[in-house]
């Protein structure tokens, strides 16, 4: 996790500070079980009821929709991950990149949500996005999230401490999404990974969805529900509720059955779970009038 923290951190010097990264995936979701573990913060699930927040070797970066709208915003945001040794990797040019830090290889994903107001000044093919004009040689890609509703609204604002790769003490402010944007992500991806031959993603995916719901505070719930009805009738919301009929709801689903094999694979570090919990707080996250206040 260290170097992941590293480039974090070089990162947001190279931008020139107060950078405010936003960041999804695994690492998003460790800092926020680790920072509401270190506040002593009200969650829906105790936290020694969650598994250990899962280290991750990604950086999952989400550029705001008005940066990857941006030439000038692209290229300083290139210019920095150049001057880190960052490089792109081969087969994913300009989405993903790669540089080692205390032999340890961080990969970082450049993504975005949905486009908005901005998708007239953005170059999108095969759910790739760049800034008209700026092609992938001198400036990146964003891989455009539809599921991630609401990802720039009232991000968690996270303080985050450790050593640049300089060795001296570095800090900052990263933002990580709501529960909302998270749930829709990992119900995406547990859906697009539960039938791969290998079925660790899935137990992964589904076992994050999990977290996520434990990790909700009375405050999260309602920021969820003010986006809940604001997106009540997207397509994803309709999308997300299919995953959850289909994968999750029923005794022998596939989300379901990877959930309990993650648990299986890991008694000594992850409690029981309970299915239902995850499938009738899912449904009430992704509802307008979404949920009660976190039990004391």
């Amino acid at each position: 996790m260290k170097p992941l923290i590293t480039s974090v951190l070089d990162l947001n010097s190279a931008l020139g500070g107060n950078a405010e990264l936003l960041l999804g995936g695994g690492l998003g979701l460790y800092l926020k079980q680790e920072h509401l573990r270190t506040t002593g913060a009200r969650t829906l699930l105790p936290l020694d009821r969650l598994p250990p927040a899962r280290t991750t070797q990604d950086v999952d970066l989400f550029l705001r929709a008005e940066v990857i709208a941006s030439q000038d915003a692209v290229s300083r945001y290139r210019a920095a991950l150049n001057k880190l040794g960052f490089v792109v990797v081969p087969g994913s040019e300009w989405l993903k990149f790669k540089r080692d830090v205390e032999d340890t290889e961080v990969l970082l994903d450049v993504m975005v949500g949905p486009l908005g107001e901005h998708a007239e000044a953005v170059r999108l093919k095969d759910s790739r996005a760049r800034p008209r004009g700026l092609g992938g040689k001198s400036g990146l890609h964003a891989f455009v999230t539809e599921e991630a509703l609401g990802i720039e609204t009232g991000p968690l604002r996270i303080p985050l401490k450790g050593l640049g790769s300089d060795g001296n003490d570095a800090s900052c402010e990263v933002l990580i999404p709501r529960a909302f944007p998270y749930a829709l992500m990992k119900l995406g991806a547990l859906r697009d990974r539960i039938n791969d031959e290998n079925k660790q993603e899935g137990r992964h995916h589904a076992m994050d969805l999990y977290r996520i719901v434990g990790l909700l505070t009375e405050e999260e719930v309602e920021v969820s529900a003010t986006l809940a009805s604001e997106y009540a009738d997207h397509a994803e919301i309709a999308e997300g509720n299919r995953t959850i009929d289909t994968l999750l709801a029923p005794a022998d689903g596939l989300g379901r059955l990877r959930l309990l094999e993650y648990q299986r694979a890991n008694r000594a570090s992850t409690p029981e779970v309970d299915p239902e919990f995850l499938v009738k707080e899912l449904r009430r996250l992704l509802a307008p009038s979404s949920g009660d206040p976190v039990p004391s």
